[in-house]
């Protein structure tokens, strides 16, 4: 599991955001590794799960269960 905060964010910064392309392809309309990203002010777990897939994670159970990587 991971978390997300955000700091808090005026009306104004939640606009001119908004104004952009980036929130509108995105699940919770933002980008950890994009323009989003400066509104972050902490996050508890895995980046990359974040992102998308858990990498670390998906290796470690991957090898686990005998993956050798080639």
């Amino acid at each position: 599991m991971s978390e997300v905060t955000f700091t808090r964010l005026t009306s104004a910064q939640i606009e001119n955001y908004s104004d952009g392309t980036e929130p509108f392809d995105k699940a919770g309309a933002y980008a950890i590794q994009g323009v989003g990203a400066i509104f972050i002010s902490h996050i508890s777990g895995s980046y990359s799960n974040i992102m998308g897939l858990p990498l670390h994670e998906t290796y470690a159970m991957l090898t686990e269960a005998g993956w050798s990587g080639s």
